[in-house]
């Protein structure tokens, strides 16, 4: 479906809810860091070696390519730099991004002080124009006693002011969400914004899961819940925002076309979703890209995206809305 509308892609303010901080860089970032610092540890020539991704197995690798820097949070501060920067020029003007639990110590203490780092540091950068917000995100095949930990370690983080959400990231048959059931109620109990990755690889039994065990304000991807008639009822019943990453489903194989990505039949349903990159510099797309790819394939029109905005902040995890200038 083509929209035959004139929009300035550019120029719509949006926001973004599903972002991993560990894949934000690309070759391009990676050269401006390392420019800027010859000692940073990702190698640019080497990074070009995880591209192109064409699948699960390519998804899977490019880790490989950014292992000097996982659990050291302090190398995702350049990369912050440069992303924030990119999204004030695509008139991003909310933006919550998932902080790997890898990258923040178990220590109480400890973590309070780095996180506190971060956000003081992305103070200090001055701009009105954009608001980030921080969760926390971990993988469900940790062992139970290791995610308890990190539990403890988001709800000091959540007590402190300093995170907004937790996120719930991969699909794993073996590692459901009954089994984390206990540590989810406590989540929700504290008032921590929930997001579970679930439909992305597996069936609909996977948003059942989440539904009946997780507490989930949001779903990320959520592909599979389309096939549901029940399910797809029961998310607009319960008004559960899903955060939808077309390029990254592509690219790691949960679809096999880009045209056929569910969000056209979520548009015409007026579902309460947003439209979200992933992880930008593994899937080289954008928040631009990706409204592009909406308006062209998906016929996605001005009002359409007025209500991808309205749902996108009425979705978000911090109550608080602070000013932000729209980029004329």
């Amino acid at each position: 479906m083509i929209n035959k509308e004139r929009i300035d892609i550019k120029m719509l303010p949006k926001a973004e809810l599903h972002c991993h901080l560990d894949g934000i860089i690309d070759l391009a970032m990676a050269r401006a860091i390392r420019q800027d610092n010859p000692e940073y540890p990702i190698d640019p020539d080497k990074l070009e070696c995880a591209y192109p991704v064409r699948g699960f197995k390519d998804f899977s690798r490019w880790y490989d390519f950014v292992d000097p820097i996982k659990g050291k949070l302090e190398y995702y501060f350049p990369i912050l730099i440069k992303y924030i920067e990119r999204l004030i020029a695509q008139n991003v003007v909310y933006s919550e991004v998932m902080i790997p639990s890898s990258g923040i110590p178990l220590d109480k203490t400890e973590s309070v002080s780095k996180i506190q780092e971060l956000r003081h540091w992305i103070e200090q950068m001055g701009t009105g124009e954009i608001q980030i917000e921080f969760i926390v995100a971990f993988g469900r095949d940790k062992p139970l006693e290791r995610i308890k930990q990190i539990a403890d370690m988001i709800m000091t983080l959540h007590e402190a002011g300093l995170i907004v959400g937790v996120a719930l990231a991969s699909e794993n048959k073996e590692y459901n969400v009954k089994r984390l059931h206990s540590i989810f109620a406590q989540f929700h109990e504290a008032g921590l914004g929930i997001e579970i990755h679930a439909g992305e690889w597996l069936g609909s039994e996977s948003v059942w899961d989440a539904l009946e065990y997780g507490y989930p304000d949001r779903i990320g991807h959520g592909v599979s819940l389309f096939h549901d008639p029940k399910l797809l009822d029961l998310i607009r019943e319960r008004d559960i925002h899903v955060e939808m990453c077309p390029t990254s489903n592509l690219k790691t194989g949960s679809i096999s076309r880009i045209e056929e990505h569910p969000i056209g039949i979520a548009k015409e349903l007026g579902l309460n979703m947003s439209i979200n990159t992933d992880c930008p510099g593994i899937f080289e797309c954008s928040m631009e890209s990706e409204y592009e790819l909406t308006e062209k394939l998906f016929g996605f029109g001005q009002n359409d995206f007025q209500k991808v905005l309205t749902d996108s902040l009425r979705a978000r995890f911090q109550p608080e809305l602070r000013n932000w200038k729209r980029r004329k």
